[in-house]
């Protein structure tokens, strides 16, 4: 029987092999990586939801200043132009319109669809804005009014 140094014997299992530890360091690189995937795929869903609820609240913030103003006998138009540029400004691809519609959930960034027409005088507030970073503003939030 052979011995080590401290008079031990040795056995044929005394240790891990080379094999055993590049296999358990595969393992764990799969499961690393499938990991930094979900902290990814959870990034972008915080930057799509961030987008979404900015939206939600400009169109909250248009949809009281138009009322305010329609309701003093106002033009909304001066505050249309400079809400359409803070949203060009706080939205990835960002494109907003506000106009009279019968339709409010048709349309898209470059044809909003705005038919002036509507039971009263229904307005709509369209927000368009760019989710999936290709460039162009496809996601859309809808706001409707009658001041």
């Amino acid at each position: 029987m052979k011995v080590n140094a401290n008079k031990r014997p040795i056995t044929a299992c005394a240790g891990a092999t080379l094999i055993e530890v590049l296999v358990a360091l595969s393992i764990l690189s799969l499961g690393l990586a499938g990991l930094s995937a979900t902290q990814l795929r959870t990034l972008e869903y915080l930057h799509s939801v961030a987008n979404r609820s900015s939206a939600v609240s400009s169109a909250a913030d248009m949809a009281e200043r138009l009322r305010t103003l329609l309701g003093e006998g106002r033009s909304p138009d001066a505050a249309i132009t400079r809400w359409r540029t803070e949203i060009g400004a706080s939205l990835p691809a960002g494109a907003a319109v506000v106009c009279i519609d019968g339709t409010p959930r048709d349309g898209v960034a470059d044809a909003p669809a705005c038919d002036g027409s509507g039971s009263g005088s229904d307005w709509a507030i369209k927000i368009w804005w760019d989710d999936d970073s290709d460039g162009e503003p496809e996601t859309m939030q809808v706001n409707t009014l009658r001041p």
